[in-house]
């Protein structure tokens, strides 16, 4: 019976801790901030990855894009700072001012559509709402 119970437990506890492994790589992709409860849904992520984070990231070589936003550190801000990008995100995209139609030039698949716009827009307002309360 000892024997039998050294084995069975280890054994238990390995698919437990595989259970748990297997459901949180189960959840909907999000960008979170490490502290808070901040995070970009799934769909809002992906327009980003589409057409702003190529330059609005700490890896890009866009130095202008980057001191305007780091998408992949919003969730590092305090929240009046970020309540304040995310106001600048919708405002920015709302008057059709990103991406720069420069770069819209080279890259026209990275356009936003109107839907996308929207999305955005929406969602900066329902976050940066969520935020201060």
């Amino acid at each position: 019976m000892k024997k039998t119970l050294i084995f069975i437990l280890p054994v238990a506890a390995f698919f437990l801790i595989l259970t748990a492994f297997q459901s949180v790589n189960n959840s909907p992709a999000v960008i979170a901030a490490p502290g808070d409860d901040f995070a970009i849904p799934e769909d809002v992520s992906a327009i980003f990855d589409k057409s702003c984070f190529g330059c609005h990231n700490v890896e890009s070589q866009a130095e202008k894009a980057q001191k305007k936003l780091l998408i992949d550190q919003l969730g590092d801000l305090s929240k009046a700072k970020l309540v304040g990008k995310l106001g600048e995100i919708g405002e920015v995209v709302e008057k059709n001012e990103m991406p720069p139609e420069k770069f819209l030039a080279k890259y026209p698949d990275k356009a936003l559509t109107e839907e996308e716009v929207k999305r955005l827009v929406e969602w900066s307002e329902s976050a940066a709402n969520e935020l201060m309360k």
